[in-house]
């Protein structure tokens, strides 16, 4: 994509920087455990095809802006291989170190303050960054620093993001995706929010989002009568088995303890036969509604039409298996 994007010879150099940076951060990894090249890779991307940059001082510096900051290598370093531009911007971004008598916290409020009178390069630059990193917010296996996170981007960045106008529309959409961070998710609305983040980039078999689905099952759920936590835990009811989300997280993040239960009650555990998941989740009876909802969005025609025959088949006979070992543990379901 960036080849279609910039001349080769800017290709190049980038490689070339992106070889250094692969070295410098060795093995690290981000919070949820992806290589730091991909966050490396995402902010070049952002710099380049959402905001159209060209320079390549820029642009290195997207892939190399965390080398002084969390690896062995220097300024110095940098201004050897990639010149004064390159390691300028670096600089500019980088935060610096504690020294004996500061806090972090003084040291980073200090940092947040030098940024809002920047130049222009290097606001592009730490926005691209942080614009990265609050992509994968949700991965973070800390729910409070989620939470400190977003009221952070929220109240330093959001701002600082009217440099640009692409910007400014990317952070403010995803201020409102992420809103269910200021609170605790306790309605439809910032479950459906929660939900969007966890399986944001998902797909379903036939190539589809896959929150589609989760919507999916949630109006079904709600048609049929389910009351509001039976309509959340459809909307979160595939969380725990498909995205990183942990039951502890779920209730972290304010979920209601019986929205929880049925998701527990609702998630099949590894290696689990399909009809043991199935008799244990009629032992939470508020669950099997969903569980209905689940099984018929996931039949409609609409949505079988998009797999190959063979893989019709299959599913139908399974969901018309799991149907009826529902219908003959609770025989009263209406």
């Amino acid at each position: 994509m960036l080849r279609d994007q910039l001349s080769e010879e800017l290709v190049d150099q980038l490689g070339a920087a992106f070889d250094a940076a692969v070295v410098w951060h060795q093995d690290q990894t981000r919070p949820a455990g992806e290589p730091y090249w991909q966050h490396l890779l995402q902010v070049l991307q952002i710099l380049a095809l959402h905001l159209d940059i060209k320079d390549v001082d820029l642009l290195r510096a997207g892939l190399l802006h965390d080398v002084v900051e969390d690896t062995a290598g220097t300024r110095a370093d940098l201004v050897a291989r990639f010149g004064e531009g390159t390691a300028g911007l670096v600089d500019a971004v980088t935060i610096p170190e504690v020294r004996s008598g500061e806090s972090k916290g003084d040291v980073r409020a200090a940092y947040l303050a030098k940024l809002a009178r920047a130049p222009r390069d290097v606001l592009l630059l730490k926005l691209s960054d942080r614009y990265s990193n609050v992509q994968r917010l949700h991965t973070h296996p800390r729910v409070v620093k989620q939470r400190s996170y977003y009221a952070e981007t929220v109240e330093r960045f959001v701002p600082l993001a009217a440099v640009d106008e692409r910007l400014d529309r990317l952070f403010k959409h995803w201020a409102d995706a992420y809103s269910y961070l200021t609170g605790p998710v306790d309605s439809v609305e910032t479950a459906a929010k929660l939900a969007a983040a966890l399986h944001r980039e998902q797909v379903d078999k036939s190539g589809e989002p896959y929150v589609d689905h989760v919507r999916g099952a949630a109006a079904i759920a709600r048609a049929n009568g389910a009351r509001t936590d039976q309509e959340m835990a459809a909307l979160l009811h595939d969380t725990v088995e498909d995205t990183a989300c942990t039951l502890a997280q779920l209730r972290d993040l304010g979920v209601p303890d019986p929205v929880v239960d049925m998701v527990d009650a609702l998630t099949r555990r590894p290696g689990e036969p399909h009809d043991d998941y199935l008799m244990r989740l009629t032992r939470t009876p508020d669950a099997v509604l969903v569980k209905r909802a689940d099984i018929e969005h996931n039949s409609s025609p609409s949505r079988q039409s998009r797999l190959d025959p063979a893989t019709q088949a299959r599913l139908r006979e399974k969901y018309a298996h799991a149907v009826q070992v529902l219908d003959e543990a609770t025989p009263n379901h209406g």
